[in-house]
């Protein structure tokens, strides 16, 4: 049985890009907004700044399942080194939620969408809401 690709690989493919700058690539995307420019100082000044978002970034990026993401974002939460005013209250971190976000169009890119068929008993999403369908084995 095939083991499915993890976030790393599938993010990396779909971009094309080396599996050694994943971290950097998702740290640009998932920055809070008004961050960048100031993350970049703090890491400068103090090169551990960063490791309570490194670290919640290759967790992330050893999952193949989005479910699993939640373990990670709590021991982000809870890292020693994610605390203090500049990460929490002026969130000079990692967004958890648009790192989600990126881990979900990521893995969900390569999931087939379910092929509907045209025969459905309904017209409209509506009346989809009244009439059963059963689907059961036959």
């Amino acid at each position: 049985m095939k083991s499915r690709a993890n976030f790393v690989e599938l993010y990396c493919q779909k971009r094309d890009i080396s599996p050694d700058r994943f971290v950097e690539e998702v740290l640009a995307q998932t920055l809070y907004p008004h961050a960048h420019i100031l993350y970049v100082l703090l890491i400068w000044l103090h090169r551990d700044y960063g490791a309570a978002d490194f670290d919640f970034i290759n967790g992330v990026g050893r999952l193949s399942r989005l479910q699993d993401f939640w373990v990670e974002a709590e021991e982000f939460a809870h890292h020693p080194r994610n605390f203090g005013l500049l990460r929490q209250r002026l969130r000079i971190r990692v967004s958890a939620r648009r790192l989600r976000r990126l881990m979900k169009r990521t893995l969900h890119a390569t999931i087939p969408e379910p092929a509907w068929s045209s025969t459905v008993p309904w017209s409209s999403p509506e009346s989809a809401s009244i009439e059963k369908v059963d689907v059961g084995a036959h």
